[in-house]
């Protein structure tokens, strides 16, 4: 089971997630309905409960939107904050897909460590993860962002071959 993520009924959020291409999303939502306590959906048969599964807590929709989704997350990996209008993700600010399966984030590092200090999810555990762009793709020494928390061990391939590259 998960701890408990205290969403509101009505409220805004803006979550940071994955999609299937590895690439970061970033959804503002309004929340709709909270169901009781998250309720776990697995993705194949027999699949047991676990932070890296996929669990509902309600449903939303998104802004200016009529249809209300469920509201799906992956507890240890996606980033809940109160509010709208936080950072974009590399792929709305710079016009760029890193297909790498980290959080992508467009801001400096600071600006990040801001962002990801107003998480509500305390089942969040990716820090790893977390890559700061404060200038487009192109723009970047090695096409590489900067990684938001460098100190944090990590079994990320894309991750590990930055560290890499600069303790070279």
């Amino acid at each position: 089971m998960i701890k408990t993520i205290p969403i509101k009924l009505g409220q805004k959020y803006t979550i940071y997630s994955l999609s299937g291409i590895a690439s970061t999303l970033r959804k503002e939502v309004v929340v709709k309905h909270v169901n009781w306590g998250p309720i776990f959906r697995p993705q194949y048969q027999n699949q047991v409960e676990s932070l890296a599964g996929t669990w509902r807590l309600g449903t939303y929709k998104e802004y200016r939107g009529r249809k209300e989704y469920h509201l799906s997350i992956c507890p240890e990996r996606d980033l809940i904050i109160p509010g709208w209008g936080h950072l974009k993700t590399d792929a709305e600010e710079h016009h760029s897909f890193t297909g790498n399966a980290c959080l992508n984030i467009a801001g400096t590092v600071e600006q990040v460590k801001e962002i990801i200090d107003k998480n509500i999810n305390e089942n969040f555990t990716a820090f790893d993860t977390i890559i700061a762009w404060p200038k487009s793709h192109t723009e970047m020494p090695d096409g590489e962002g900067l990684l938001v928390y460098p100190d944090t061990d990590s079994n990320h391939a894309v991750i590990q071959k930055m560290k890499e590259k600069q303790n070279a």
